[in-house]
Parts: structure tokens; sequence; C-alpha cells
């Protein structure tokens, strides 16, 4: 029998059987967007308390099955659920999903690893608490997941991980650790002071496979007076490097307050309609068609969103410097409105079409996911987003070899920038058919290709696709792979029998490199 229906049966007593998920019929996981061939649906367990997962985690050592952890499992353009390999049982933490704690004076909470932007903002809204969320793309992943893997919003808080303070997880033993000021007994302190007593333990669990996070605090926005939206058109492509030196600048000096985003006519389409709504030939659409389509929805080439909030006063005086800043630029326009802080909110709840309006007011929707249709019906899509500097010149440079790139294998480049102080998201996607063998092949080798243009220049994206982690930690290279190496003897020492996510952000267990470099030997990567 395989060693995993038999893990399958005695977790079935820690669980329950209803909470034991066996690929039969329609049941098991799976990447909905499977961007390379040979997937099936895996099996997995469902825990609902830290007990059982410490419990399951023992269970795992002792039967030599490895778990791969996630908390709801929809990380999409990154592969979901899916693990490094099909070797592996899911440990599903969607179930434990209790909002432990809001406080809206000092301004933070504590959730579990099944709580949803969705579940978060309710929460908050039905108790009328004085705090606003900061959330992503899509409302229906987990805020711990989200934080874990970096992910980011459009808030002032909208770098997720630097919210983080304070978490619990279950080490690869079973034995169960509380980080920073939470490491005491009979304290509140957890998710308020980010240090602890000693080295900060946070980061070695973020993006990591040394334990199963089963909680964290995180910090929440106070509730701002008012709220200012704003937009920025230019309506000629070459105008990029200016808007975004002017963009980051103002976001250094907290003029603009939060991390503003850029996006280019194939984004703004995308919220629109299908690719055959507004073009019919093959390939990319070409710039001639692009330029009409900008017309026809009375865009920019280039239309950057960014939000002020707080004190009336201070924001209108951040909207003039932003006003002036911009003044005398020959076919950029600003414009901008202002909300009480609660009308804010519920504008965005109410007219959700407005898709980074309702991000920036920290409202959670589903809205882009009908993006994903755009090449086709049975629409998937991956993402490249690699951190580059935040120099206008740096950043039109590599928008041009992108596009170069994308018009070589015929898909439209969508860009979505989102802009920090000095480094900024070059957020592209890869729209494609599902089940098209052809058109998913252009797609590995365009996304094989954007991941070498990257590395060349000394970029890498900041998370990346369960397929794809091995080739990216390749690139982390200096001094021999040192950062790796370390990660590895952290890996050995903590999980000597390799049992949380193998494989994960491209560390494996000593038992798993061997046989990895016995068939696979260290390739440079424009080879893995």
């Amino acid at each position: 029998m395989d060693i995993r229906e038999t893990f399958l049966d005695r977790a079935a007593a820690i669980v329950g059987e209803e909470n034991v998920v066996r690929v039969a019929g329609d049941a098991g996981y799976k990447d909905p967007y499977p961007l390379n061939p040979g997937r099936s649906k895996w099996p997995g367990i469902r825990p609902g308390s830290v007990e059982e997962v410490q419990n399951l985690v023992r269970l795992a050592n002792d039967a030599g099955v490895a778990l791969w952890t996630f908390s709801r499992g929809k990380n999409l353009g990154y592969g979901g659920p899916e693990p490094r390999d099909q070797t592996m049982v899911a440990l599903d933490l969607g179930r434990m999903n209790r909002i432990l704690e809001v406080d809206d004076k000092l301004c933070y909470a504590v959730v579990e690893p099944g709580v949803t932007f969705f579940d978060l903002f309710e929460y908050i809204q039905e108790r009328g608490l004085k705090v606003w969320l900061s959330v992503p793309a899509l409302g229906w992943g987990s805020v711990m997941g989200n934080m874990l893997d970096r992910g980011y919003g459009m808030t002032p808080y909208g770098d997720h991980v630097k919210s983080l303070c304070g978490m619990e997880v279950v080490l690869p033993d079973g034995d169960l650790v509380r980080t920073g000021m939470g490491a005491m007994e009979g304290t509140d302190l957890g998710p308020i002071f980010q240090g602890g007593f000693g080295p900060t333990l946070d980061g070695l669990f973020t993006q990591s496979n040394l334990g199963v996070v089963t909680k964290v605090g995180l910090w929440l926005m106070p509730w701002p007076d008012v709220y200012i939206s704003g937009d920025v058109t230019a309506e000629r492509e070459e105008d990029l490097p200016q808007l975004i030196d002017i963009l980051t600048d103002l976001r250094r000096q907290d003029v603009i307050q939060n991390n503003a985003l850029c996006g280019n006519v194939v984004r703004a389409a995308t919220m629109r309609g299908s690719k055959a709504d507004f073009y019919d030939g093959e390939g990319s659409i070409p710039d001639e068609r692009l330029e009409e389509m900008r017309q026809e929805f009375g865009i920019g080439q280039w239309n950057a969103r960014f939000a002020i909030y707080g004190d009336k006063g201070l924001a209108e005086r951040r909207l003039e410097i932003i006003r002036e800043r911009f003044a005398g630029l020959e076919g950029v326009e600003v414009k901008a409105r202002l909300y009480e802080g609660a009308e804010g909110q519920a504008v965005a709840y109410e007219d959700i079409t407005e898709i980074d309006r309702t991000q920036m007011a920290g409202v959670p929707t589903l809205k882009p996911l009908s993006t994903v249709g755009w090449a086709a019906e049975n629409g998937g899509h991956i993402d490249a987003a690699p951190i580059i500097p935040a120099r206008g010149h740096e950043v039109y440079e590599f928008y041009q070899e992108a596009k170069q790139l994308y018009r070589e294998y015929g898909f439209d480049l969508y860009i979505g920038y989102h802009l920090y102080p000095r480094h900024m998201v070059h957020v592209t996607m890869i729209f494609f058919e599902n089940d098209n063998e052809e058109m998913l092949a252009r797609a590995r080798e365009l996304y094989g290709r954007l991941l070498d243009a990257a590395r060349r220049r000394g970029y890498a994206p900041y998370r990346s696709h369960v397929d794809y982690m091995d080739r990216i930690a390749e690139g982390f290279d200096f001094n021999n792979h040192a950062a790796r190496r370390l990660q590895e003897k952290l890996k050995d020492v903590l999980d000597p029998n390799g049992v949380i996510s193998p494989g994960k952000q491209g560390v494996w267990p000593a038992r798993l490199r061997a046989q990895r470099s016995a068939v696979q030997p260290e390739l440079a990567p424009a080879q893995i």
C-alpha cells in the first residue's frame, strides 16, 4: 500500500475521516492553472486545532511522509495548493479560522491561518471597530498566508510582512514555540512589540519550511478622518521613467502614503473584458490598437493610482504637493477625490468595479478574478514579479525588454507595477488557455526568458511558482550559495526527517538533496 494511504488512515484517528481528503472523483487538491504537464490531484488532511497539527507532524515523522503546508491554497498564479512533487500530503490549515482578537485602540489583530481577508473585514465591520485592513488583489486568501509569503496591498500597511508581530509555530518535531514577546507566559505584548529578547525569530518562518505557523499577530491601520483617492495618467509610453521617479520620490517623502500602483492599457483592458472583445488578430495586440483602446477607455498609456489618509488639512496639503510636482508635464493629468473615512470605505464597498480604489480603502473583493479569462474562457495565468530598483530609467529599460519578449511569444504584456519608496514590484502576468499545450509551451518558455532577463540585470522575483523555486533559488549565488547553505543547515537541524514542505523556496532536506543531485546536477538558472 502507498505509505500516504497508510498515513491518511492513521491521520483519520486525529482529525476525523471527514477531514481526510482522499483522491477520488472530484476530491483532491490541484493547481487550477497548471503551467507544466504531469500534475494530478493529491490527498490531504485538514486539522482543526494546534494540538491536531502537532499530532499530525509527529505522525508524519513516524510514517516518513512529507507534508506540504498551506493556509487556504489560494495563491493562484504561483501554484495554488500544489506541492513540489506528488509524493507529499497536503496539510490544509483552512479549518483553523478563528479571529482571536482585534484591538481598535492599539490597532492590531491575532488570527489563525484559515482567516480570510473577507472574514476579518466583516468581523471589523459588524463590530464597528475603527481600523482598516490592507488587502491584496483577491479577498478569499488567508491573511496569515499572504503575510508569510510577503504579499502586499495598497494602504500604508501594504507591505504586509512588515505588519507581522509575533507568531505561534509548530516545529517539525511537534514542539510549540511562540516568538517575540509572546515567548513569555501571561503577557499581551506578543502582537504589540516586534522584537523580543535575543535574536528575532519571526523571519525564520516567512516563506519557510522550518515549521507550521498556527497563529500570527498583525498591525492594522487606524481609521482615517479622510481618504483621498488619486489618479495620475500619462498619455505617452516614454513618460514612464519620469512618472516612476516622481511617484516613488513622493512615497519616500511620505507625501503619498500608500504603495501606488501603475498599470498599462492591457491591464485596464483585462478589467473590461476578454482579449477577443478588443482584438481578433494573431499574436500580441499591436501598439496602434492599444492607442485606440486607450482613447476609447479615456485613460493614459500609464495609469497610476495613489492614496492619502488621515487629518483633512494634512491630506489636502499632501494633494497640493502632488499636483505641484506633476504641474507642467505635457500629457500628464492628476485627478483626485476626497472622502470622509467612513464614506471612503462605503463607496469602495458598493462600487467594487473600481478595483484599485477598493483595495486602497481596505475593502476585499474578488473582482480581479475575472481577468483570468483574458486569453480564453478556460483561462489561467502565471505571475512574473521581479523586484527592481525604483529608478525610472531602469524600470523603462526592463519594461522594453519584457515587451519585446512578450511579442516574440505572442502574449499581451500586462503591467501592474507596485511602487515602494526604494524598490518596485515589476508585476507582469502571462495569461493562457488551460489545456492548450501549444500555448502553455510558449508561456513556459516566455516565463523562463523573463527570469533570465531579470537575473542578468541582478533582479529576482520576491516569491515563486512552486515549479520554479529551485531555479530562482539558484540565482542567489553569492559565495557559492552561502544563504541557501545556511538555510539547509537550519533545515537539517530543525527538520532532520524533512517532513515540512521539502523543497519550498529551493530548500531541501539532506535526504532529498542527495537524491536530487544524483539525477539533476547543479545547473545554471537558464538550464534548470
